[in-house]
């Protein structure tokens, strides 16, 4: 039977060379904070969209648009048109000016990139620092969008007017600014007119957090367009899909496109595969730099201790139980160092948020980042220990002896 030496002796090694150990066991523990930060990240990008898309929704828009809905543009008519020849359409208690009957779940939007100033507007000069412009992404929708996008709860302030607008939970992140400076009750400019913020709304996991939606009619008119970019349609029942599809086809003189939001959105995410796979390239290649630099520290260790090691062996330990006492001072330290790594990130990426183009979510620490996290680093030092494990198997006991 074999002989394993204590864990107390893997351990007390550790506290042999204090400076090394520190060290490797900070860079345990920003790798492991590096690899909770790339999976929030891709997990966070991946959900933003998932989310967004409603399982009962479809979404109409231009033929011509290349499946792009800023790109698109279609009659305004067509949400009344939708409404009043397809049956599969949902209905729900009226609202609003509608309060008389059943409301058709159908919302006619505008998604437009636009140029956001904060504050009322100033006598000076447009280029002027002072005034600096960001971009947003802006939404025109009526209180029908509510129906059509239940995900999205007003959290306060109050339904916006003809001259106020809505901004989501992280409007303020993907511009860039304070949350103050998008407060209930400031102002904000864009498209030639002066809003004022009515209230905040939030529709966690999804893009709509950092939109912000203006009324449909005046941004209609303060951007100079006659149409409308798409048409968002909750469906009663999965047959109402089919009905739907058959009015966009039936309808040659609208030259409408249908598509799924689900299918849309998981489009649209499809287009940052390439940024996920960047992300996970620049972990994977700073984990085996870490993994190079702990084997070769570990190796090191070996070589100073090549007469310890040689006495432990002429004492009866086969080299399978060193082998695995270095492995467990590697994994004690990476563990070590990865628990510090979890609680930095916890601390620096969780409630931090990310801005795209035309979006931004925000990061969160789950189980399964946690998870990768922990349990990347605990594998980097694992195969870490796989060269000084060598060393020790083919080690010369005799020659060891005689090592000054």
């Amino acid at each position: 039977m074999r002989r394993l030496l204590p864990f107390d002796y893997a351990v007390l090694n550790l506290a042999r060379r204090p400076a090394r150990t520190l060290l490797t066991g900070l860079s345990s523990a920003l790798v492991a904070a590096l690899l909770v930060a790339t999976a929030s990240f891709v997990r966070g990008l991946e959900r933003s969209y998932e989310a967004t898309a409603e399982p009962d929704t479809a979404i109409l828009l231009s033929a011509a648009s290349m499946k792009d809905v800023v790109r698109s543009s279609i009659a305004p008519a067509v949400a009344d048109f939708v409404a009043a020849d397809v049956k599969g359409v949902l209905r729900v208690g009226g609202i609003g000016g509608d309060a008389g009957g059943d409301v058709a779940a159908v919302s006619p939007e505008i998604h437009m990139a636009s140029y956001v100033r904060l504050g009322p507007a100033q006598k000076q000069d447009a280029t002027d620092a002072s005034d600096p412009k960001y971009a947003a992404f802006v939404r025109g929708v009526t209180t029908r969008a509510f129906l059509v996008h239940p995900a999205v709860t007003l959290t306060s302030g109050a339904l916006p007017r003809d001259d106020e607008v809505l901004v989501g939970r992280l409007a303020a992140a993907k511009l860039g600014v304070p949350e103050a400076a998008l407060a209930p009750g400031r102002q904000v400019r864009f498209e030639s007119g002066t809003w004022t913020v009515a209230g905040t709304f939030a529709a966690p996991g999804t893009t709509f957090e950092s939109e912000i939606w203006a009324p449909l009619a005046p941004l209609r008119g303060l951007s100079k367009r006659d149409d409308v970019s798409a048409v968002f349609v909750r469906v009663a029942s999965p047959a109402g899909f089919s009905d739907l599809e058959l009015f966009a086809r039936r309808r040659l003189d609208l030259e409408l496109l249908y598509m799924p939001s689900a299918s849309y959105y998981r489009e649209l995410a499809a287009y940052f595969a390439p940024m996920r796979t960047l992300a996970w390239a620049m972990a994977v290649l700073i984990g085996v730099a870490a993994l190079l630099s702990g084997a070769n520290t570990l190796n090191a260790a070996v070589q100073e201790r090549g007469r310890e090691l040689a006495t432990l062996r002429a004492l009866g330990y086969r080299g399978l139980p060193l082998a695995w006492s270095l492995a467990q001072e590697s994994i004690v330290l990476a563990a070590a160092g990865g628990l510090v790594g979890l609680a930095l990130a916890r601390l620096l990426v969780a409630g931090s948020s990310v801005r795209l183009s035309m979006s931004a979510f925000a990061l969160e620490v789950d189980p399964v980042c946690v998870l990768v996290g922990l349990g990347g680093v605990l594998l980097l030092g694992l195969l870490g220990t796989a060269p000084a494990a060598l060393r020790v198997l083919r080690l010369p006991v005799a020659a060891a002896l005689k090592q000054e």
